[in-house]
């Protein structure tokens, strides 16, 4: 990850969801001499993983592979914005929601795991009001299955991200792949969300795409061509 890079890519959130300016710090570059094994090995592939789901599985591996949360904390400091958010509201959040008991018992996530009446109302004050294509609002809160990067769900920041490395061609695919799934009970809502957010990503961007219709599928019409 290139310097700036994290802060470019918090700004780009703020301004497309959050609606608000945020000033970030520039993120310095992997330390070559790390670790090659264990805590700090993990955390380090972790913070060059290019997907979140990629990203969220080796981080979850280091919270078993970390003797404490000191040395989790640590090696995770090392990366500036590996998360985007602060390190022990990430672990607790991670930590509550995960359903891997060897994840949930690790060294880490047991010196974070307060009270079930402490964690969830840490969890229920995080939540996300999407719009999705058929113009419905709905919200989306932290859980096992919607990781979250700050205030927003991953999936947000993952087409941000894409917008930044990848441009019109990289947000279509994510826009895509979204709208594909809106049919599937368990996701449906919120893959329209992720779907009509990586729309606004491509408008805001410039990107000339073909429109969607409510249901996800391509716009047939001559003039369904959006140009942002």
């Amino acid at each position: 990850m290139s310097t700036c890079t994290v802060a470019r890519r918090r700004i780009f959130v703020a301004v497309l969801v959050l609606g608000i300016a945020v000033v970030a710090g520039c993120a310095k570059p992997d330390d070559d001499t790390a670790a090659t094994t264990g805590c700090a090995a993990t955390v380090r592939e972790a913070s060059r993983a290019t997907e979140v789901a990629e990203q969220v599985d080796l981080l979850d591996r280091a919270l078993v592979r970390c003797r404490s949360l000191d040395e989790l904390t640590a090696e995770m400091a090392r990366y500036p914005g590996i998360v985007g958010y602060e390190l022990s509201t990430f672990v607790a959040l991670r930590c509550t929601s995960v359903t891997d008991d060897a994840v949930r018992s690790s060294p880490a996530c047991a010196s974070v795991v307060a009270p079930a009446t402490t964690v969830s109302a840490t969890t229920a004050a995080i939540a996300f009001v999407g719009e999705t294509l058929d113009g419905r609002k709905i919200e989306i809160r932290p859980d096992a299955d919607t990781a979250f990067v700050g205030d927003v769900p991953a999936p947000v920041q993952q087409t941000v991200d894409i917008a930044i490395e990848s441009g019109c061609e990289g947000v279509r695919t994510q826009r895509d792949l979204w709208a594909a799934r809106i049919d599937e009970p368990a996701i449906g809502d919120e893959a329209s969300v992720y779907a009509e957010h990586a729309q606004r990503v491509a408008d805001y961007i410039g990107c000339t795409l073909p429109a969607l219709t409510p249901s996800g599928e391509v716009d047939p019409s001559p003039s369904s061509t959006s140009t942002g």
